[in-house]
């Protein structure tokens, strides 16, 4: 397709739609930038308490809930030595309850990103061969 008609399909697209997506920017990106910065948040929690965790021997991280914030609380051996964000509620009441069998080591984390984004760029590529053959009518055997 020709750069221009791409433009002017553009152009259509931006001036029919165009309206809908200021407003909707207006209602939901206050709320949007709150959850971005939640989660940024949450994963810089997160790098600090597998960072301290790194330092400690028998390091090991703990995922928990206190109220409606998700709290990183680092281990040495089997005691509590830090959070992330740092609560008020002492760390030993914090996990009074917690299964301690789900705390993470930071190798087993390091290797879970590194297969999590494995299997993503797998699945990218896995994609691109996918719709490449269907641009090809020889792949498809449409051709002779």
């Amino acid at each position: 397709m020709p750069a221009s008609s791409n433009a002017a399909k553009a152009a259509k697209l931006a001036a029919k739609y165009g309206p809908h997506a200021v407003a909707a920017a207006k209602v939901v990106g206050p709320a949007a930038k709150e959850a971005v910065e939640t989660q940024r948040k949450r994963v810089a929690n997160r790098n600090a308490a597998f960072d301290k965790a790194r330092g400690l021997a028998a390091g090991s991280v703990l995922r928990q809930r206190e109220g409606d914030e998700v709290v990183f609380v680092v281990f040495a051996g089997d005691e509590p030595v830090a959070a992330y964000p740092e609560v008020v509620t002492p760390l030993a009441d914090l996990v009074k309850r917690a299964n301690l069998s789900q705390r993470v080591t930071p190798e087993q984390h390091d290797e879970l990103r590194v297969s999590k984004r494995a299997g993503r760029a797998a699945r990218k590529i896995a994609s691109r061969a996918k719709s490449s053959t269907k641009d090809d009518p020889k792949e498809l055997g449409s051709g002779s």
